[in-house]
């Protein structure tokens, strides 16, 4: 597998200034510094407790993450392509642009700057506990409706996590993380209509959006997605 080669500016995120890759260790502290893997990991924490003095454990508590492990890369490449690269439309005589959507553009504006890589605290604060009411809704039983919240939560954290760290000066030392990481920088630096996966590019294989480097273009609009990128 090629290397992909960036600039030294681009290789690093603009917050230390130090050119030397860190340690695993000092990522996570600077993840953990940062709003919203805690809003994250406090209903987690909570509705983790609850689940296990609950008890009652079936089958039913290993298929249901099971399934949603399977769906997060295809519910990964929906969210990035129809909803975080949104572009502005007219609907019904008025201007329609989520703010999720300029929050991307910002973030591919500038991939290294550390607050457009998180989901926003707004945001956060309303998908949670509407992710909550959901699952507690759909399963109706209250223990498979938290493990489902457990599993969503974890897989969601799971999901900032990958994404602060590739974009981090953490340089791979696996394989499978090397494999990660170039896909989702290729769509930073080479093409934005490819590789939308972010914690495992299999969508990406699915759907026909993962193709090598060499057979596109380097897009001139990576950086703006063609549109205005404030928010």
């Amino acid at each position: 597998m090629d290397e992909v080669r960036f600039s030294p500016e681009d290789s690093a995120m603009s917050r230390h200034g130090a050119p030397e890759s860190p340690t695993l260790a000092a990522e996570a502290k600077e993840f953990w510094s940062n709003p919203s893997p805690k809003i994250i990991a406090a209903p987690l924490a909570a509705a983790l407790a609850i689940r296990l003095a609950l008890g009652g454990w079936t089958v039913w508590d290993a298929v249901i993450p099971a399934v949603q492990i399977a769906l997060q890369p295809f519910v990964e490449w929906l969210i990035h392509v129809y909803l975080l690269h949104w572009k502005p439309r007219q609907i019904l005589g008025k201007k329609r642009d989520p703010y999720v959507a300029k929050k991307h553009r910002m973030h591919h504006r500038d991939p290294r700057l550390v607050k457009w890589i998180f989901v926003p605290e707004p945001v956060l604060y309303r998908l949670i506990p509407g992710a909550v009411v959901l699952y507690l809704l759909v399963f109706r039983d209250v223990r498979y409706g938290l493990t489902a919240t457990v599993s969503g939560l974890a897989i969601f954290l799971t999901y900032e996590w990958m994404h602060f760290l590739i974009h981090s000066r953490y340089k791979p030392k696996t394989r499978l993380y090397r494999y990660i990481w170039r896909a989702h920088r290729l769509h930073h630096y080479k093409n934005e209509n490819y590789w939308f996966g972010v914690t495992m590019p299999v969508a990406d294989h699915v759907l026909n959006t993962f193709p090598e480097k060499n057979e596109v273009e380097t897009s001139p609009t990576c950086r703006t997605l063609g549109e205005d990128a404030t928010v």
